[in-house]
């Protein structure tokens, strides 16, 4: 792609969270839009396809290497039918995504689709129910847990809700969140954790699953050490190896 070509399009053009989220803030958008909407009221991808999203990287090459544009809906993550069905269904949206912006963003007039997605990108699935259930509100007001076993931004990206981390403000993640309520000596990390759905738009994010999984790893250390359950480890003991670490609590 010509990618001073798009740059100079998107600083005439310049994207807002608040074009398409409501309530969102009035700050800047990587978010594209308008060549899927131009495609489908040209009849050119079917009008009940969710295509939009966001642009991250190019590179002085031409390159732009992740445009996530595609959205799939009312598959089940769990039905290995149903993902073969969005893999094939996926990588048709890609090629639409393509053609549309090929015709209608400049810059992309001559793009060549280098590769998909190695695979569908599950945003949700199953998750346990634990000890704790990490809230919206939880996210959103900076709690704090005695039982605290890392930190992450007030990011929110899901249904609707979104909230970009510019203040600085961060909530704990408590040990509870990893903790099946049923299971014993059994940890869950990742998306998997506890949580509503609008928390889960934070705890999903890849950082956030790192934090929950360096901390089940290293209760599960812990309570290996003392001879104790991961129910019954002593959480300061944990809390005081994960900031060994270099992990940050509080």
């Amino acid at each position: 792609m010509d990618v001073e070509k798009f740059l100079a399009y998107i600083k005439q053009n310049p994207g807002s969270l608040k074009e398409w989220i409501k309530d969102g803030q009035d700050i800047f958008d990587t978010h594209l839009g308008e060549p899927f909407k131009k495609a489908r009221e040209a009849g050119e991808i079917p009008k009940d396809t969710r295509m939009g999203g966001a642009w991250h990287t190019l590179t002085e090459a031409g390159e732009a290497n992740d445009i996530n544009v595609t959205r799939l809906y009312g598959y089940d993550p769990t039905d290995v039918r149903d993902l073969t069905k969005a893999e094939i269904e996926g990588r048709q949206h890609v090629m639409w995504a393509i053609d549309a912006l090929k015709k209608y963003t400049p810059g992309f007039e001559n793009a060549r689709l280098r590769t998909f997605a190695m695979s569908i990108g599950t945003r949700e699935s199953r998750k346990i129910l634990g000890e704790y259930n990490i809230t919206e509100d939880d996210v959103k007001n900076q709690a704090r847990f005695e039982d605290a076993i890392g930190i992450f931004p007030d990011f929110l990206d899901a249904y609707g809700v979104v909230h970009i981390p510019t203040e600085g403000h961060y909530f704990q993640i408590p040990y509870g969140i990893v903790l099946p309520q049923k299971v014993e000596n059994l940890l869950v990390a990742g998306r998997c954790v506890s949580g509503d759905k609008i928390s889960h738009a934070a705890t999903r994010q890849m950082m956030c699953c790192a934090v929950t999984g360096q901390g089940a790893g290293v209760a599960a250390a812990v309570s290996l050490k003392d001879d104790t359950t991961c129910r019954d480890v002593n959480i300061s003991r944990v809390q005081n190896a994960l900031e060994s670490q270099g992990v940050r609590i509080r």
